[in-house]
Order: C-alpha cells, then structure tokens, then sequence
C-alpha cells in the first residue's frame, strides 16, 4: 500500500500537506489497477482518501483536479469507490480510517456533484460577488504582486482572459461561504471586502485554499497581507519627491517689476527632485514704488506690510491652510526681495524644518542651479580676523557681492570703526560678484561661514546688538536669516541702502521674538510679532 511518503508531491514554497491533482490521478489508476477499492472523506471542501480494507491504512489529504475526478469516476463505475462524510473536527483529527465508519457505494454522479459543490465553495460561494472597485483596491494595495510572504510574482504580464491563462487570483482570506476555506459566520459580510482579499499566484492560492488550509490561518494570512500592503506603500512612496510647497519673496527693485514665471518655478523644484504641490504662493509681495530714500519708509513698510508678514508666518507652518491641502515636506523660497525683508523672512522659516533656497540666476535668467558649473574652491568665501575680547556691539556685513567702504557706512558706525571701539566682522568672497552663488554648494560654504561668525558673535564675544549690513545675493541673505535661532540671538539693527548716493540706513529691528521700525516723527514704534 502507498503511504503519502511515499508519494512524489510537487514541491511548494511552504510545507506540504496534501497530494495535488495530477498525483492524485496517479494514485487512483495505480491503486484501481492493482484490484483494489479505496474511498475518499470529506468534509465541507476538504478530501482525504484511503485504501479500503486494510487496517490502520493512513489517509491522504488531497486536492482532486480535473485529471484526479476522471480516475474517480472511471473506478466509481466498476464499484471500486467508497464515500464517508464527516464532520470537519473529526475529519481533522483523523489520521487512519475509524473502522466504525459506514461506507457507502458511490456513483459517477455523486463524485460529479460533490466536486462542483467543492469547486463552488472554492470560486465564489453565496457570498457577494468581488466588485470592479474592490477588486482594484486589492490590486493596488498589492502592487500587482503576489501577497504571499516572500512571493512577490508579478502578476500583470498575463491578461487574465481564460483559466487556462490565469495566473492571478483574488483569494479570500475569510471565504466568501460559510463552508468555505477559513469560512465562518462573517463570510457573507466579508465577500467584497477589500481587506479580506489578496491577491494571489495560482500556486500560492491553490496552497492556502486546498493543499494546506490547517497552515494558513485568518490570522496567519491577515499578517500576510498586512505586511505586504505595508511594504508596497513603503516602496510607492519612495518614487515620490518630497511635496514641496512653493514660496516667493519678491519686490519691484530700483522701479523695475519683478515677475516670474510659474512654470520655470516648478521645473526649478523638479530640478531638485522636489515635488512642486500647487501654485507658488507669493509672500510680503511689494509693488509699490521704491522710495526707500524718503523719511520713516521702513515703519510704513512694516504697517502696509504686516498681515503679509502674519501670513507668511502661517504659511511656512507645519499645518495646511485648509483640511484638504496636505502638509508640505519641503518648503522652496524664492527670494528677490529688500535685503532686511530677506533677512526677517530667513529668520521666520528657521531651520527647524527643511527649506530649499533657490537664487536667481541673472545671466541665464533661471531659478534652476547651473549643472555645468563648478562650486566655488572651498576657502572663496571667508571671514575677517575675529576679535577675541567681549563687546556690547558689532558691525557685521556680508560682501559677496561687492566689497563695502567705511565711507558708506552710517557715521556713527563709521566713526566706531576708526575709534576702534566696535570691531567690524565681515564676510567676504575671493571674487566678488552679483553672480558669486551658483550652486547650491557655494550656498553651503556661506552657510558654514555664516554659522561660524555666528556663533562667535554671541558665544564668544557676547555681543548685545549687532549692525548687520547686506551687499550680497538674496539666498544667502536669507540663508543667514534662517541661522537666527528665535529667542537665542542678540538684537540685530538691519540697514539697507537706497541707492549709490545715500549711506547705509537704519531699517528694520528684529530680536528674538518681534521685528520693529522706529519713527523718526515722533510715532510710536511699529512692532510685529515673528511667533
């Protein structure tokens, strides 16, 4: 007599319990051809056969096909076939036949029905048929892959036209019928539920449903494809850039517009392999005209411009504006903007929170870092000779652009430099140039510059105020702007100078939680909050 040990069973990726079809076929011919009668149990869509006659003859559990059925038939004809039907929980329990059991003849018909009945409760059952919609969510949530732990076939190459070619399956979990694999009082409900479906190779599927059921257990396939849609997601979400919101800081300088175009904004983003969310958003937008010559500008400024300010602060926020925007990963400044303007907005993103800074290329009239350029030597931008004793004050100025002379600066400023009483810090570059920056890692050596006069400013020298003067190009304005740490700075007195036929003025303040503009009329100072 063959015992399932004996038997060659096709070699699956989990451990195997039962012979599949075209065994099953063998086995019966060979058993037929030998005289002998078998029968097989059965219990809802579970089979086991066994040779009939022989005590303590083991039971094999198996899978009939359409090869298997006709061996079946065939014997069942010449009365060599015996049925039994038991109940599942002693069908399980049963290793060897129980000789109490009764026998019954069967006929060609009965194998017939009782495997279409077998058939049905594998297909789809009386549960609710899988929709179009479902089954597109378990198509999507699996990637196209087989959710069997490990698998991961691809299961979009073959048009899913014929059972002959198929190779994809949306297998139950909990089975569309009570009887079913796995099936249970939840079955109906859970027929056309997508998270109670994966989708499966045609081996894999043939292993949880018919060969090893006992092996995969709700539990058991529910981590499955748990772990599965969990890893396509992790995977999926990899293609994606960063979801990037899009800011501009812009000012009609010296009476020209200022514009941009949009378009050139987003390829700048996609150029950084950052994901442009919507349109840009302009902040502190100014197109008045440029009079920064006449009296008190800077505290009209700060009046016309301090909702634009508010709401650039809500802006570069962690949360959306509105419940269906999603939060941005990445902010993107584009700033062409007043250099105290650029400083404060700096200074508001922080650097808490991943910020792009892009700088506006003049010659070739791009946002988008010129990919044919070298960086800068490291060295090309440096900082003065630092002073070594504390100070209540200091002048701090960025020279990327063009060098600044003393006579330039205010009077009183100039005046402190002569008499040695204020120590002048400044950062320069090898070659100045309106062009200086056009890479983002000529804007990492500044930043690595800036950070350090920095530090020394407040760690070393302790300074209480620092003048701050700007000719150098926007993004490192802002950049340093952003290496203020609210709440932990001196106060910074910005300048900004109108024109070649003025010095450097007092324009805005800022400390560590507002900015202010003075009056020189007599008004109360103008204060806006940076919380």
């Amino acid at each position: 007599m063959p015992t399932k040990s004996s038997i060659s069973v096709q070699s699956l990726p989990d451990e195997n319990q039962a012979i599949d079809d075209g065994e099953l076929a063998t086995w019966v011919k060979t058993q037929h051809g030998a005289g002998l009668t078998i029968a097989y149990a059965h219990a809802k869509h579970r089979c086991k056969i066994f040779e009939v006659g022989t005590l303590n003859t083991a039971m094999i559990l198996a899978n009939p096909g359409k090869s298997s059925l006709a061996e079946l038939k065939r014997i069942a004809k010449s009365g060599k076939l015996k049925r039994v039907e038991l109940l599942l929980t002693e069908f399980d329990q049963s290793v060897t036949i129980n000789p109490a059991w009764v026998l019954f003849d069967a006929t060609a018909d009965e194998v017939g029905k009782w495997y279409k009945t077998r058939e049905d409760l594998f297909d789809q059952g009386r549960g609710k048929a899988i929709s179009p919609a479902t089954a597109a969510l378990v198509w999507h949530a699996a990637g196209g892959r087989c959710m069997y732990r490990g698998c991961g076939q691809d299961l979009s190459q073959t048009p899913l036209t014929t059972k002959a070619a198929r190779i994809a399956y949306l297998a139950h979990i909990v089975a569309s019928d009570p009887d079913g694999p796995r099936g249970n009082q939840e079955s109906h409900k859970l027929s056309d539920d997508p998270e109670n479906i994966m989708l499966m190779c045609d081996a894999h599927h043939r292993l949880i449903d018919r060969i090893d059921e006992v092996g995969h257990t709700i539990e058991r396939l529910r981590l499955m494809r748990d772990e599965h849609a969990g890893r396509v997601n992790y995977l999926l979400d990899g293609i994606a850039y960063p979801r990037t919101l899009l800011i501009t800081l812009l000012a009609d300088l010296a009476q020209v517009p200022t514009n941009v175009s949009h378009t050139e904004l987003r390829e700048s983003v996609l150029s950084r392999k950052l994901g442009p969310l919507c349109n840009p958003i302009n902040a502190i937008r100014r197109t008045q005209r440029d009079d920064r010559s006449r009296l008190d500008f800077w505290w009209h400024f700060l009046k016309e411009h301090e909702n634009d300010i508010r709401s650039f602060i809500l802006q570069i926020s962690n949360q959306p504006a509105r419940s269906n925007e999603v939060a941005p990963d990445v902010l993107a400044i584009f700033p062409l903007h007043l250099v105290p303007v650029l400083v404060i907005a700096g200074r508001i993103a922080g650097e808490a929170r991943s910020v792009e800074v892009f700088q506006y290329d003049r010659n070739r009239r791009t946002w988008r870092w010129d990919e044919n350029a070298s960086p800068s030597v490291q060295g090309s931008i440096s900082i003065s000779t630092l002073p070594t004793v504390q100070v209540e004050e200091v002048i701090l100025s960025i020279e990327l652009t063009a060098a600044i002379d003393e006579s330039s600066l205010p009077v009183e400023l100039a005046t402190a430099v002569r008499d040695q009483v204020m120590p002048w810090i400044r950062i320069t570059h090898t070659s100045p140039h309106y062009n200086c920056i056009r890479t983002s890692e000529d804007l990492g050596q500044f930043t690595q510059v800036a950070r350090q006069a920095i530090r020394v400013i407040q760690d070393q020298l302790r300074a209480k105020r620092v003048h701050l003067i700007g000719v150098s190009p926007a993004s490192t304005l802002f950049r340093f702007g952003q290496l203020l740490q609210a709440g932990h700075h001196p106060i910074y007195q910005l300048y900004d100078r109108p024109d070649g036929a003025h010095q450097f003025l007092p324009a805005l303040t800022i400390d560590g939680s507002e900015v202010a503009a003075n009056s020189i009329n007599g008004a109360k100072p103008c204060k806006v909050s940076l919380r």
